[in-house]
């Protein structure tokens, strides 16, 4: 069974659940917060700070996502904690939001509540929907402060940067190396094309008695998929939040090979896959490669009791493909000037090269500008886990992840229609059709903006 428009039901009500979609799912954090802080109560505005003492800190609510597998809201509250400690005029309370589309489900409840915390991290695809609301400042200064990586900050929107990145990823495959060495192949590189990828989830198949291949199926099923549409010659949508490509022929041609890895190869196990049983069947020696986030990757390399390779996403042409998921800091508007210089602050901070490597090493989240990679703590750990260094590397191909007005609704519209093909219930065309006709009347209200 195929999950069901959860993402629409959690908007109105942005609960905090443990994760089972975004880009994934994790462990539940050790405390979700709560706002006392001398910038108001709630979600904290920061509207109330100028009435406190001057001698209490500038405090405030800063919500963010989980969105892989991994003890991730321990590492932001230690690295939260660790940022209050050394500015003693500030305090961040992290809240753990959910997942992707919890969180923003919960901070647009908070917008419209007009009491939105001050700070969020929230998919970077969110940009459109937050512009909408009008509940966005630019980053601008931030943004061109601090070198990241151009494929980050696309697309620019309006002629600003709305956001700092932050946690992103890109999708990867990874494979395990003992299977591969088993099976006759060589461990020192995964498959480089989609061919190679068939014959040599079969080749294991056959030797190992390892499925071959496993793909995330249910949560953001759009991004697993984009890479194959990407490579087929189309994204899934344009760049001004209004246009979709979900019919294309490439597109078709991207599901088409999808399907043919359980239908035609027998590569991959038919129906949904759930994102987290994915990486734990990898973990488990219960399939040799995985489609999945690089953010993925410390979790994996834990809990793993074999050889992990990573590799680019295998290509049918002769251009290496992938795209980018992961989240970016905002700022929001309707906060007090003193909240705000605060929260400024709290931002370059987190993204600065330490911190910015430090997260990465923790998490497995691509680092954020090319900075981080020459700390000192990173340069000894890459060399420890080359793996590390593959999603940098992927960035240069990376293309923008599927964004546009009415996000979580988008994004649903087109992944039930991945999942209606691959549980059997319609066929390419017509899902792909029916996706794409719901789309562009969801979207037709904004195509004068």
């Amino acid at each position: 069974m195929r999950p069901i428009g959860m993402r629409s039901v959690l908007a109105a009500v942005g609960a905090l659940a443990l994760l089972v979609a975004g880009c994934g799912g994790a462990a539940a954090p050790a405390s979700t917060g709560s706002a006392s802080s001398s910038a108001g109560s709630g979600s904290g505005s920061g509207t109330s700070s100028s009435a406190q003492p001057s001698s209490q800190p500038v405090a405030f609510d800063f919500d963010y996502p989980v969105g892989v597998s991994g003890p991730l809201a321990t590492i932001m509250t230690n690295l939260v904690n660790q940022f209050n400690s050394t500015h003693p005029g500030i305090k961040v309370t992290p809240v753990f939001a959910g997942s992707y589309q919890q969180t923003l489900a919960k901070v647009e409840t908070g917008i419209q509540a007009g009491n939105p915390p001050p700070v969020a991290v929230l998919n970077h695809t969110a940009v459109f929907d937050l512009l909408h609301l009008q509940a966005i400042q630019p980053l601008d200064s931030i943004v061109q402060a601090g070198n990241f990586y151009p494929a980050m900050l696309k697309p620019e929107v309006q002629g600003h940067y709305w956001s700092a990145p932050f946690q992103r990823s890109t999708v990867v495959l990874y494979y395990n190396k003992d299977l591969f060495q088993k099976a006759g192949l060589d461990p020192s590189h995964g498959p480089a094309t989609l061919s190679q990828l068939v014959s040599d989830a079969q080749a294991i198949q056959q030797k190992t008695g390892v499925t071959g291949i496993e793909i995330p199926s249910d949560g953001t099923v759009y991004w697993e998929f984009q890479p194959f549409a990407i490579d087929q010659g189309s994204n899934l949508a344009g760049s001004n939040g209004t246009t979709t490509y979900f019919n294309s022929p490439a597109v078709q041609a991207g599901l088409q090979f999808w399907m043919d890895l359980s239908h035609k190869y027998k590569v991959e196990p038919v129906g949904i896959l759930p994102w987290n049983t994915v990486p734990n069947d990898f973990e488990a020696g219960k399939t040799a490669m995985i489609v999945h986030s690089s953010g993925s990757l410390a979790s994996i390399l834990q809990n793993s009791k074999f050889q992990v390779g990573v590799a680019f996403m295998p290509k049918g042409t002769a251009t290496d493909v992938t795209n980018l998921g992961g989240g970016d800091f905002y700022l929001m508007k309707g906060i007090s000037p003193a909240v705000q210089q605060a929260a400024i602050t709290f931002i370059k901070w987190m993204t600065a090269p330490d911190q910015a490597a430090s997260w990465s090493m923790q998490t497995g989240y691509v680092a954020v500008s090319p900075a981080d990679y020459q700390v000192p703590a990173m340069v000894a750990y890459t060399k420890k886990y080359p793996q590390a260094l593959v999603a940098p590397a992927q960035l240069q191909y990376a293309e923008p992840e599927l964004s546009t007005y009415q996000l979580n609704q988008i994004q649903d519209t087109f992944d039930s229609a991945v999942q209606s093909v691959l549980d059997g219930q319609s066929t390419i065309k017509a899902a792909l059709d029916k996706a794409q006709q719901q789309a562009q009347s969801i979207l037709a209200p904004y195509k004068t903006q």
